[in-house]
């Protein structure tokens, strides 16, 4: 009963719909903000956790820590906010017959124009890559904090491969059988959970600190729904252009210079 009414539902508003669309949650934009504000202020955000992110690699500047951990959140606390704007541009949807709103404006050629499209790939993809990079490296900062060794911590990256390769699939089958799309969808979130919650487990019972598991499996529970938002709008967009860029996904990658702990460190 409850697969055969989600199936109606799904046939009925959404091809490939997006999670704020497939909930038909969206708020009104409470700050009044223009739609390129928050995409302009989220390359601005990926360019500066780049930036820090190389800072304390490069130059081992650990006291930046708390920055880098801001950042990243203020990108994740601003991708929803945007991507739940009710306000946002519209777009004629030919599977729907009907105008819907479009998280990925700027990746719609019909909207923006094709050369602009591809600009707004390219970005979107700058952006998804930089929230998915420095995630790998709050994440590994944290497992080595908490004893885990660099095979351990790095499991995450299965994780984000199943994830890729699932939003990818799914692009590829709206292009030819919508609906299908959606099931894809999914299935990968359910499988996404089902991983991150085995991993969960997997950390607790190597640490025996499970708030700290805990907190580690939330934070890529909500950075992978943020950029999986983004992404089902790249791939709407430029679904051959996203392709190639899914494999530089993959690649990403983090970096992290183990050291001896301090008393304030294990704090």
């Amino acid at each position: 009963m409850f697969i055969s009414a989600l199936s109606d539902y799904i046939k009925a508003n959404a091809p490939m719909s997006n999670i704020p669309e497939l909930l038909n949650l969206h708020h009104s934009n409470p700050l009044g903000l223009h739609p390129i504000v928050i995409p302009i202020l989220l390359l601005v955000l990926a360019m500066a956790m780049r930036i820090i992110y190389f800072i304390i690699y490069k130059k081992e500047r650990r006291n930046l820590y708390p920055l880098l951990y801001t950042l990243w959140w203020v990108t994740v606390a601003a991708t929803y906010y945007y991507c739940f704007s009710g306000d946002l541009p519209l777009f004629e949807d030919d599977d729907l017959g009907r105008k819907e709103i479009c998280i990925g404006w700027f990746c719609q050629s019909q909207v923006v124009g094709l050369g602009w499209s591809l600009v707004g790939v390219a970005l979107l993809s700058f952006v998804a890559y930089s929230m998915f990079n420095v995630f790998l490296h709050i994440i590994a900062h944290q497992s080595d904090r908490m004893g885990l060794s660099e095979k351990q911590w790095r499991e995450w990256n299965w994780i984000i491969v199943i994830m890729l390769l699932g939003a990818s699939v799914a692009g590829i089958a709206d292009n030819f059988i919508p609906i299908t799309g959606v099931w894809i969808m999914i299935a990968y979130h359910v499988v996404v959970f089902l991983m991150a919650l085995v991993k969960l487990v997997a950390d607790t019972v190597r640490t025996r600190l499970f708030w700290r598991c805990l907190f580690s499996a939330v934070c890529f529970l909500v950075v992978f729904e943020a950029v999986t938002m983004l992404a089902i709008e790249c791939i709407e967009g430029c679904i051959y252009l996203f392709l190639p860029i899914v494999g530089l996904f993959i690649s990403a990658d983090a970096h992290y210079k183990k050291k001896t702990h301090t008393a304030a460190d294990a704090k």
